[in-house]
């Protein structure tokens, strides 16, 4: 298994939008190609100076199923979220390969 995470810092008065979007708008998109497998959303719970974070792990079969969702839809989903909530939302990404779940 291979995970996107994607990391957000949300300001606090959009919040509830945000979250609203990612749960209606945002991940239904990126599961609908069917590449992504699931969607794994988690407040971080770290005190922040600024804003709230979140995490949303996506899962792919593999490295190579993920560069062709990247390649193919990932972009325009993103800067969709990106258009709608910058600046007083930012994000970054990291990928994981799972190397044992118990």
């Amino acid at each position: 298994m291979y995970i996107y995470n994607i990391t957000f810092n949300v300001e606090e008065s959009i919040k509830n939008e945000w979250k609203d979007y990612v749960k209606n708008i945002f991940i239904p998109k990126m599961l609908q190609s069917g590449i992504i497998q699931s969607a794994t959303t988690s407040q971080i719970m770290v005190e922040e100076q600024q804003g709230i974070s979140y995490s949303i792990q996506f899962a792919t079969q593999d490295k190579k199923s993920l560069e062709k969702f990247k390649k193919a839809e990932l972009y325009p989903i993103l800067n969709d979220l990106h258009l709608k909530f910058s600046p007083k939302m930012v994000f970054f990404a990291t990928e994981l390969d799972v190397i044992d779940k118990q």
